[in-house]
């Protein structure tokens, strides 16, 4: 997520990565739905001033799901790929499981429930 502004100090939401079955990810989207993604997205991307408007709006869920659909490769470059650029490097990263969680519900439709 680009263009942070605040450097204020902001708790980082973790999440436990997707478990592992035969090497590939299983993704729980009992466990990771709108819900959870959009509450790691205002915790680490709209709470410190930053993707409230403009190109990438995610103020609500329903905007962050919209963003995903036209911009996903772009989103899952900066923020779910082992090149993320987002966060920027002046905030705490996502930690791997939160990323991969992240992924599977991109990956499984974005699911609400």
């Amino acid at each position: 997520m680009s263009g942070f502004v605040l450097a204020a100090a902001c708790k980082n939401e973790q999440a436990v990565a997707p478990a592992s079955v035969d090497g590939k990810f299983d993704c729980n989207v009992a466990l990771v739905t709108t819900s959870y993604v959009y509450n790691v997205v205002t915790a680490n991307c709209t709470s410190r001033g930053c993707h409230r408007a403009g190109g990438s709006d995610f103020s609500t869920a329903d905007k962050l799901k919209s963003y995903i659909s036209a911009s996903r490769a772009v989103f899952t470059q900066r923020v779910t790929s082992a090149q993320a650029t987002m966060p920027p490097s002046r905030f705490p990263a996502l930690s791997q499981g939160t990323k991969d969680s992240i992924a599977c519900w991109i990956e499984k439709g974005m699911p609400d429930k």
